[in-house]
């Protein structure tokens, strides 16, 4: 079979990465261990979900169109005797650096309160943010594995209407690669999703709409 990334996986990253970047900020963000509160539902649980508390946020599995994967050698190391463990030799397949995975996340109604495209702009902000920082999914990050960027390339609008009228596909919203290769911005050692005047709209209603909730403000 061919390699993929689960889409839960992703969804646990990018949910974590949103809460990271919250709470630097000082913003409200639920603890994972208690009910969401109706009347100041956070930002992570409205994209997300919580407990008692839909997500409107979908993420697909990402594929490859390449089956290659290679064998990387390992040794357990037993602290105490500071040495190679007993029976501590093991093996990982892993993918090569550089191995592109295309999936697809859905929003399902992006609009929290006046901010037409907050959840889209939270979502946009999360990744910019994880791009920027961590960079990181799965394990053995210690040794070198699970350094990603999440790259952005197509996003899409469709509506009830579009639905009614047989436009599955909808309306596109911004092309975020077509302008730049992607190789390119890697080269120069820039971020994928640089700032776009499209994607700082996006992400801006989500700042509105969480200051807008810090301020006192509901929904109506």
């Amino acid at each position: 079979g061919y390699p993929f990334v689960p889409g839960s996986s992703l969804k646990g990253v990018l949910r974590s990465e949103m809460e990271r970047l919250l709470n630097g900020l000082g913003k409200h963000v639920c603890s994972p261990d208690k009910l969401c509160d109706p009347e100041k539902e956070c930002t992570v649980c409205k994209l997300f979900g919580g407990r008692e508390v839909a997500g409107s946020i979908r993420v697909r599995d990402a594929y490859t169109d390449s089956r290659r994967t290679m064998v990387r050698d390992g040794v357990r190391i037993d602290r105490k005797k500071r040495k190679a463990a007993d029976g501590g030799y093991y093996t990982m397949e892993v993918v090569p650096r550089g191995t592109k995975f295309k999936g697809r996340i859905t929003i399902e109604n992006p609009k929290l309160g006046e901010y037409r495209y907050a959840k889209l702009g939270a979502l946009l902000g999360t990744v910019r943010f994880f791009n920027a920082t961590s960079k990181s999914l799965g394990g053995g990050v210690s040794r070198g594995f699970g350094e990603v960027l999440i790259v952005p390339r197509l996003i899409r609008e469709i509506t009830a209407d579009d639905y009614l009228e047989g436009r599955y596909e909808g309306r596109e919203l911004v092309s975020l690669i077509e302008r730049d290769d992607l190789g390119e911005i890697l080269e120069r050692g820039e971020l994928p999703m640089s700032p776009d005047d499209a994607v700082d709209r996006f992400i801006g209603d989500w700042k509105g709409y969480v200051e807008a909730m810090e301020d006192g403000g509901k929904e109506p």
